[in-house]
């Protein structure tokens, strides 16, 4: 995808109805659960010093209805990317850090919202990078139960 196409799927993931409408897909079989009046948007920098990230979410939203507490990132891909999988766990860290310094901050008790990425993928080829850590990671079996293995939606 050139850089145009690019800017007009972050313009069109960037309408909350159309945002909510995949999550609305992907978790509940296009069931209407998620409402796009309950989404608020957030800052989809993810600069972390301590990682040296300095990359952007080309879409992120805090939902709240009530009885649904979450942030959610959609990320569009245009070329099959082999180190997405960390990159995406890398933009998830940071969101839970940056949610964490603002309670902190405001002196707060409530929980962190839970973090939810799709990778939405428009390229031509077939998607064939990893998908989930262990797909990238040699994990020696005597720490398999230890291993956090990080899975892309």
């Amino acid at each position: 995808m050139n850089k145009s196409k690019d800017k007009t799927m972050k313009e069109f993931l960037e309408n909350n109805a159309y945002f909510v409408d995949f999550f609305n897909a992907y978790f509940f079989d296009g069931e209407r659960v998620l409402k796009p009046e309950n989404c608020e948007e957030l800052d989809s920098e993810m600069n972390d010093s301590n990682m040296e990230l300095e990359k952007h979410v080309d879409v992120i939203r805090k939902y709240n209805d009530g009885s649904l507490y979450s942030a959610f990132i959609i990320e569009n891909q245009s070329r099959v990317d082999a180190s997405m999988v960390v990159r995406a766990a890398a933009y998830e860290y940071v969101a839970y850090d940056r949610m964490l310094k603002k309670l902190k901050k405001n002196k707060t008790k409530e929980k962190l919202p839970m973090v939810n990425i799709l990778v939405f993928y428009t390229g031509e080829r077939p998607w064939n990078a990893s998908r989930q850590l262990s797909q990238l990671v040699e994990v020696d079996e005597r720490f398999k139960s230890y291993f956090h293995d990080y899975q892309m939606q």
